[in-house]
């Protein structure tokens, strides 16, 4: 949307709201986010028909044992997410949003949930670049054509999640990649203990897969040195969230960040595209360290995070706390009533 249309949807909101029983900014956040999903859509929708979309990858790293455990717990908990047995499916259940798993690249012979299978898992970044440029566009192409799929059927916000060992560390290594912060910086304990020598050992990890890949992942082109970081040192459902977040900003829907990987990905993304941050809302503050410095690449610090529990368990489920509070605001604010008929009671 232009600078013009902006202000002049700006008047149509004040408009709106102007009449409402409502104390100006009392809302804080909520009010602020309703603006911003309006305004993204270019009008006042009456209700947000969400999705929610979970990637699951395997990463080669995690499978030759340099990091996290058994690479089958990816394959496992997205089997698991199918039945609705997860965190994050029943927090979609028990508030109504529809979700879906999209195998972009699990270690499995059969396709799991949506089948989108790039490859049995990335290489090992330790050694190869994660995926060959034909993979990274398979697996971005993937997600942006899930939300395209969505907004045929009228869904109006999306939130993304994702499943697989290794994960904080391919997004570490990224975020650092993209943004020139010290591993120490990025790397967190994702599903290890945090422990003082575990997270020595992974942030020598980080620390020797940008070594490797340095002279690879430049070029004078923004849009392909991120394309080229996600590819070396990324992982498939970076690959993917980063397609469906593009997406988002094509068809002119909003949508929710997660924790730590989606907030890589979306950090990827506003700099492939700088309007990432008129559609892109923050939902929690993970407690994995890089958190903070990928969000601050999309513009948003930390008191534009409405949710501060401390959580680190992925698959979106602190973008559903999210969708569930957007959605009960969104309510409130097209149907509550007016000052005007609060004085004739």
């Amino acid at each position: 949307m232009k600078d013009n249309e902006i202000t002049s949807f700006d008047k149509e909101l004040n408009k709106f709201l102007q009449p409402k029983c409502l104390i100006p900014g009392g809302l804080g956040l909520w009010e602020t986010y309703f603006r911003k999903i309006c305004t993204a859509w270019g009008r006042i929708d009456s209700e947000i028909r969400p999705q929610h979309i979970i990637f699951s990858a395997d990463n080669g790293c995690n499978m030759e044992g340099y990091v996290g455990y058994n690479y089958e717990v990816t394959q496992k908990q997205s089997r698991n997410m199918l039945l609705g047995r997860s965190s994050a499916t029943q927090f979609c259940n028990f508030n109504n949003i529809p979700y879906e798993v999209v195998d972009v690249g699990i270690a499995s012979d059969d396709g799991i949930g949506v089948d989108r299978k790039v490859a049995k898992g990335t290489k090992n970044i330790l050694n190869h670049p994660a995926m060959t440029e034909d993979e990274f566009n398979s697996a971005f192409q993937s997600g942006y054509e899930r939300v395209e799929h969505y907004v045929k059927q009228g869904i109006n916000l999306f939130s993304f999640g994702e499943m697989g060992l290794g994960n904080t560390t391919t997004s570490a290594c990224v975020l650092s990649a993209l943004t020139g912060a010290d591993p120490t910086e990025t790397v967190g304990p994702g599903s290890w203990p945090d422990k003082p020598d575990l997270m020595k050992r992974k942030i020598d990890f980080v620390r020797a897969v940008l070594d490797k890949h340095k002279t690879s992942i430049v070029s004078d082109s923004e849009v392909e040195r991120v394309c080229k970081i996600v590819a070396h040192v990324g992982g498939f459902d970076i690959a993917a969230i980063l397609g469906a977040m593009l997406a988002c900003v094509e068809f002119k829907k909003p949508f929710v960040i997660d924790g730590f990987i989606t907030a890589v990905s979306a950090a990827c993304a506003v700099h492939m595209n700088d309007r990432v941050k008129d559609y892109a809302l923050p939902s929690h503050n993970s407690r994995e360290k890089g958190t903070e410095l990928a969000l601050a690449e999309v513009d948003i610090t930390q008191d534009m995070v409405p949710i501060q529990a401390h959580m680190s368990m992925g698959e979106g489920t602190g973008a559903i706390l999210m969708v569930q509070m957007l959605k009960t605001t969104q309510h409130m604010f097209v149907n509550v009533g007016t000052f005007a008929d609060l004085m004739k009671l």
